[in-house]
């Protein structure tokens, strides 16, 4: 698979021993960027719109639950746990999925 986008994995830093925050860990990557949907909420939050996508990567990488993803200069959550995908006939490692989500609004 080809990974034609150039995307930044933020990890954040954690906290020192007085509480404060530390400066998150920045990681260029090469991945597939792939939209997947979007909905609006005009109810309950007023116009609040969460969108959904997918990151595909090299099998292996290194993303966590709790990262950011930086594509384009727009920040995407991690929503769930990445996805390492092989195959259960011959054992090829073929892709990490990794579900990501937007809130803007």
């Amino acid at each position: 698979m080809r990974y034609p986008d150039t995307v930044v994995r933020c990890r954040p830093g954690g906290v020192n021993r007085f509480g404060d925050r530390l400066t998150e860990t920045r990681t260029e990557m090469a991945g597939a960027f792939a939209p997947v949907s979007s909905t609006e909420d005009h109810v309950t939050r007023g116009d609040t719109v969460t969108t959904q996508a997918t990151l595909f990567l090299p099998y292996g990488s290194d993303v966590v639950a709790t990262d950011v993803i930086e594509i384009g200069g727009r920040r995407w959550h991690v929503d769930g746990d990445p996805a390492q995908w092989k195959s259960p006939l011959t054992g090829r490692k073929a892709v990490c999925s990794v579900p990501l989500r937007a809130v803007s609004g």
